[in-house]
């Protein structure tokens, strides 16, 4: 990272550990994940679904509402505070603020992703067959890492579009989402594949990281859609300042 980027990325680090709201974000992903994962294995004993697969939708599920709340004040709440204008005022680069803010945020998607760990290993520990070691969570958690770095550059974008924060938290959620449905159609309807398509975050890429199968295919769409996010966001806020 240049040097802009590393003080953007030190000033927003600072502030997700010094403040409440990140650890509020934190703590409610932690407690819905959890839950859900206990549901699911209440729900699912007995099924042919396996225990990875239950964890890896248990975690992302709540995923990119987490995202978009984390990444809805990156930007948009500079605006609210008006101090947006101060920044754009600078002589410095805004594509590298949007890399250190991206990357500050996507620090904390990383933890919560590792945090989502504990439920398995207190049920390795008090399951008397035991659970399958976290080993076998690999390809789950590179997925969701994946991702996350997909659901947080989206909410980079959509944070530095919008000029109220909840604007940007329900434009991630809604943009995805229409993602998600339009890559669906289309590899139903043109592509000869299924609703299931290993695609943007859906089912059948997540089910098959589970299981331990990851496709290139699949890591490239994700981190080439990411980085257009930024490259988009970057371009606009450069575009908004002359």
């Amino acid at each position: 990272m240049s040097s802009v980027s590393r003080i953007v990325f030190y000033r927003e680090f600072g502030s997700a550990v010094f403040g409440k709201s990140r650890y509020l974000s934190l703590a409610a992903f932690f407690s819905v994940s959890s839950a859900l994962f206990c549901t699911a294995l209440q729900v699912g004993e007995g099924k042919f679904w396996s225990m990875q697969a239950l964890w890896t939708l248990s975690v992302a599920l709540p995923l990119p509402i987490f995202v978009s709340i984390i990444t809805m004040p990156l930007f948009a709440g500079e605006r609210s505070a008006g101090t947006f204008e101060s920044l754009s005022m600078l002589p410095i680069s805004l594509g590298k603020v949007v890399v250190g803010k991206f990357v500050a945020t996507y620090l904390s998607v990383c933890v919560a992703i590792a945090g989502s760990l504990v439920p398995w290993l207190f049920l390795s520990r008090t399951l008397k067959s035991g659970a399958p070691p976290v080993s076998t969570l690999a390809g789950a958690i590179v997925m969701l890492l994946v991702q996350g770095f997909s659901w947080t550059a989206l909410g980079t974008l959509s944070t530095a579009l919008a000029r109220r924060p909840w604007l940007a938290a329900v434009g991630t959620i809604i943009s995805g989402t229409s993602l998600m449905l339009a890559w669906a159609v289309c590899s139903r309807f043109w592509l000869g594949g299924n609703w299931l398509s290993a695609s943007f975050p859906t089912m059948g890429e997540l089910l098959d990281a589970a299981s331990g199968h990851i496709y290139l295919h699949t890591l490239v769409f994700h981190i080439a859609f990411g980085l257009w996010c930024l490259f988009a966001a970057s371009q606009f806020l450069e575009a908004g300042r002359k």
